[in-house]
């Protein structure tokens, strides 16, 4: 498996995933995202006084699950890499258009507010599970 065959498998799922990230004490914390991939980069647009936001900045792990569902044949998508944080107005208003959809509306001054910051996770492992692992699991590594 190659990371486009991971982009590609992403695409069968909804924008929303669940990002897990971990607390300063070390507990699990998992949070709904609207995903979207650009370039070799999985990115969301998030509130910057985030409890996930805060995980990151002490600690860059970060874990998207896609969801299994009916609709996927309950396969699910895993994919793990090391987060940043794009928290500038230059840094915004480059992926201000990139998530494919209106950020407008939850940002209303546009990307020089800074009630929002991207998250950029840089994928370093993927796992798909193929009808909850009981059909097979592929996998790849950076």
């Amino acid at each position: 498996m190659r990371l486009d065959d991971v982009q590609t498998e992403a695409a069968r799922y909804e924008r929303t995933a669940y990002l897990a990230t971990v607390t300063p004490a070390g507990r699990p914390h998992v949070a709904p995202i609207a995903v979207a991939w650009n370039g070799d980069r999985l990115q969301a647009f998030v509130l910057g006084s985030s409890t996930k936001v805060r995980n990151l900045r002490a600690n860059p792990a970060a874990s998207v699950h896609y969801p299994v569902s009916a609709e996927t044949g309950w396969d699910s998508l895993i994919v793990d890499g090391t987060a940043s944080i794009v928290d500038t107005v230059d840094g915004r208003r480059a992926l201000w258009p990139t998530m494919g959809y209106d950020l407008d509306p939850f940002e209303p001054g546009g990307p020089e507010s800074d009630g929002h910051v991207f998250v950029v996770i840089e994928p370093t492992s993927a796992l798909v599970l193929r009808r909850y692992g009981l059909d097979g699991q592929e996998r790849w590594r950076a």
